[in-house]
């Protein structure tokens, strides 16, 4: 059994030399950490800040792109006259925007009768109306 002990004394007194160890370094490593602790700080926010300024040129990026894409323009043709189908949705919604002022027009369905000349709408599957071109 002596061995045993001679175990146990000699791992308490590991574990004081370690305790003591730590006990006197604690104070250089806090300093340490105090002295870099601005300049990671500092990092940080330019880090932030690099990433925030990547973002808004990826943001303007993705809708240079998206404005880039060609919109068509579409006519409808009937006899000897054309009308852009851009200005028919226009008056429809100018249409609606006179007889419903306080509604949003959150869907339009535009219905073309060239023979007609006319061309008719539903505005958020409730409100219908005609206009004439």
């Amino acid at each position: 059994m002596p061995k045993t002990k001679n175990i146990q004394e000699t791992v308490e007194e590991v574990k004081a030399g370690a305790v003591k160890a730590v006990e006197e370094v604690k104070p250089s490593v806090e300093k340490a950490v105090e002295e870099v602790k601005p300049a990671v700080e500092k990092a940080v926010k330019a880090t932030r800040k690099t990433a925030a300024k990547a973002g808004e040129k990826v943001k303007r990026t993705a809708a240079k792109a998206v404005k880039a894409e060609a919109a068509p323009i579409v006519y409808v043709q009937y006899r000897d006259d054309e009308e852009k189908v851009e200005d028919l949705v226009a008056a429809a919604k100018a249409s609606f925007a006179a007889e419903h002022p306080r509604t949003k027009v959150t869907d339009l369905r535009l219905y073309i009768k060239p023979e007609e000349r006319a061309a008719y709408y539903v505005v958020n599957e409730t409100y219908a109306g005609r206009i004439t071109f």
